[in-house]
């Protein structure tokens, strides 16, 4: 439980804004010339490396939400906590997350 609100304590730290660079990608499933193109299942499994890369948690569940290609975004959940990827003004991927609180 006291896990549980660490997590989300971080997330809401610093869980947005965050770069989808090479660095950060390095090790997923989905490669960095597939981001573009990706579906909403592929979003969910780059969302959930990412997470567990940056909160130092292994996901157990992710679930790929919206994937508007012609928008750049795409969103889901991974272990009860939103995301949310899209494209910013430069045209970098970004990836914000959110406590799902009950």
């Amino acid at each position: 439980m006291n896990d549980l609100a660490g997590l989300q304590a971080l997330v809401e730290d610093v869980g947005s804004g965050n770069v989808i660079d090479a660095e950060l990608l390095e090790g997923c499933h989905v490669e960095a010339h597939e981001l573009d193109d990706m579906d909403a299942s592929q979003a969910a499994q780059v969302a959930a490396h990412c997470f567990g890369l940056l909160f130092d948690h292994k996901v157990q569940q992710l679930e790929g939400g919206e994937a508007d290609l012609d928008a750049g975004l795409w969103t889901g959940t991974v272990d009860g906590f939103g995301f949310q990827i899209s494209r910013d003004d430069v045209g970098d991927l970004m990836i914000d997350f959110s406590s799902q609180q009950a």
